[in-house]
């Protein structure tokens, strides 16, 4: 399944895409709202729990596409649950 967020914005250069991943990061000179800049970072962690993809692309026109990538349900097997520690 594929899922796209675009927005007609000023978009993020190539050269700083990998950056707005990281906790509580800001696009240089933009007028940002006050807040904990954590949204992408959890945004990705969460697709790649789910053994997806968080990918940003250019938006015709200007802008940014966010491409969350997410496989079908039955396609991907799921994860071993890690056993519980043993009481000491």
């Amino acid at each position: 399944m594929e899922l796209r967020i675009t927005d007609h914005g000023p978009g993020v250069s190539p050269t700083d895409r990998d950056q707005i991943f990281a906790p509580v990061q800001r696009q240089p000179g933009q007028n940002t709202p006050p807040g904990t800049g954590l949204g992408l970072a959890l945004s990705r962690g969460l697709t790649e729990a789910m053994r997806g993809t968080l990918t940003p692309e250019d938006t015709p026109g200007g802008g940014l596409t966010m491409i969350v990538s997410l496989p079908a349900a039955g396609s991907v097997p799921a994860r071993p649950v890690p056993a519980a520690p043993s009481p000491a």
